[in-house]
């Protein structure tokens, strides 16, 4: 049997029905895209022997504009269902303040919580944290509304391309001049690597990576690799590798990559701490700037090895490299695929319209900036996943969750929605901010599978 559960109405909601951001009651509309969605299973605690279930009464967790979306929980311990245990619960748009929340006890071993609809494209999320001996845990599902309506706050300068048609020449007047140090700890049987260092700046400034060629006489596809967020060593990408393929995984922080992990931690503390907010006075001075002329390079290194084929080059990254792997793309021609998953720096000011931004959530009001509004809204315009994404040309394979934290959904689908050009998607509904097996593994395919047949 299972309990259902009336929320309470608060005066914000009232608000927020008549704004027309939520609704109680169904309407009319046109039905979703179709998406392929996967479920990564249940949530077992990690050092626990309890499993928590929070699911949505649509098996792919999307919804038409106006329908209800339901939220069932259900608590095992021992495989034995667990009741009379209390929980607290919050609903609300993602990465919002909460619009419904109240305090229940399982009974009749799940419970149904009416979590309502929305009236515009967006995500609507239930937090629910619950009690068993003592101890609290948190599960999250979070509903889409026709996600692929859902437009970017983001807008283009009318000099972006330009600006990076600059940038870029500028660095491209600086000669490359590659440099390989063997990693002889690294080498495997099949696979030569080596730290790759080039320089990307009129200050003579380099960028490193880990740079692993096939050990074989031929010519190779080759795979660029950008970096999440954060200052960490490189392990580089062998495993490609050893299939035929050059990779090249960066370093964006001019770093090199033999470094002992000492000086990695250090950088994240100390000099890069929050590296993501420096220089947002301008766009010229955003740190952000360098990264990409750096990312754009690597292009030009590739080509530079005699090894490469000369042809057949894709783009992978997650979350920040997410993000570099659709904004290289979108201003270097040369890439022929490339794979995004969860990307950040997407649609950063919909913070602004009341609606989840992308990280790194500069908006957010717990990211305080010395800089003023108008300052930082000038800059980011120029950096913004949205405004690359609207540039591709070439295929991608796009993944990510709909309970992600970081990287929020409604953003990167403000960018995913902007691109034109081919796209293979694959959704992990109760996915977070991480990378999973089953990303991991379709996207390489994907991408493997094409660069071959290039």
């Amino acid at each position: 049997m299972i309990r259902r559960i009336s929320l309470l109405t608060y005066t914000l909601v009232e608000i927020l029905f008549s704004l027309g951001v939520l609704s109680a009651q169904p309407v009319k509309t046109k039905a979703p895209v179709k998406l392929d969605i996967y479920a990564t299973g249940s949530y077992v605690v990690p050092d626990s022997n309890v499993t928590i279930n929070l699911t949505l009464n649509h098996d792919n967790w999307i919804y038409k504009i106006g329908e209800e979306a339901i939220f069932t929980l259900s608590v095992v311990k021992n495989n034995v269902p667990v009741n009379n245990i209390p929980l607290k619960y919050s609903i609300g748009p993602e990465k919002m303040a909460s619009v419904k929340e109240g305090n229940l006890k399982i009974k009749d071993n799940t419970v149904e919580i009416k979590g309502g609809t929305l009236l515009s494209p967006g995500f609507l999320r239930c937090n629910v944290s619950v009690e068993v001996d003592g101890r609290w845990y948190k599960k999250t599902a979070t509903a889409a509304f026709e996600p692929e309506g859902i437009k970017p706050t983001a807008t283009m300068p009318g000099d972006f391309k330009e600006f990076w048609q600059k940038a870029i020449a500028a660095s491209r007047s600086v000669p490359l001049d590659v440099k390989l140090t063997p990693l002889p700890k690294r080498v495997t049987a099949a696979v030569n690597v080596y730290q790759g260092a080039y320089q990307y700046s009129e200050k003579g400034e380099r960028f490193y990576g880990v740079l692993s060629i096939p050990k074989k006489e031929g010519r190779f596809p080759a795979v660029i690799r950008f970096p999440g967020a954060g200052v960490t060593p490189l392990s580089g990408d062998v495993k490609t590798a050893e299939k035929g393929f050059i990779t090249l995984d960066l370093n964006i922080h001019s770093i090199p990559v033999n470094q002992n992990s000492s000086v990695y931690t250090d950088l994240q503390k100390n000099e890069l701490y929050r590296y993501q907010f420096k220089g947002l006075s301008h766009r010229d001075s955003f740190y952000f700037k360098n990264v990409v002329l750096g990312c754009v390079r690597s292009v030009d290194m590739i080509y530079s090895l005699p090894q490469f084929n000369g042809k057949s080059l894709g783009a992978w990254g997650s979350s920040q490299g997410g993000a570099l792997s659709v904004i290289t793309t979108s201003l270097e021609p040369r890439i022929n695929y490339l794979v995004v998953l969860c990307p950040a720096l997407s649609d950063i000011t919909g913070y602004l319209h009341g609606r989840a931004g992308g990280w790194p959530h500069i908006f957010n009001a717990a990211n305080p900036y010395s800089e003023t509004k108008e300052q930082v809204l000038k800059t980011i315009a120029y950096y913004d996943v949205v405004n690359f994404a609207k540039q591709l040309t070439v295929p991608g394979f796009y993944s990510w969750g709909f309970n992600d934290e970081t990287t929020p959904p409604t953003s990167f689908y403000s960018s995913y929605n902007s691109i034109r050009s081919p796209k293979k998607v694959l959704i992990l509904k109760e996915g977070e901010h991480k990378i999973y097996p089953e990303q991991r593994e379709k996207s390489y395919a994907w991408l493997i599978e094409n660069l071959l047949t290039k």
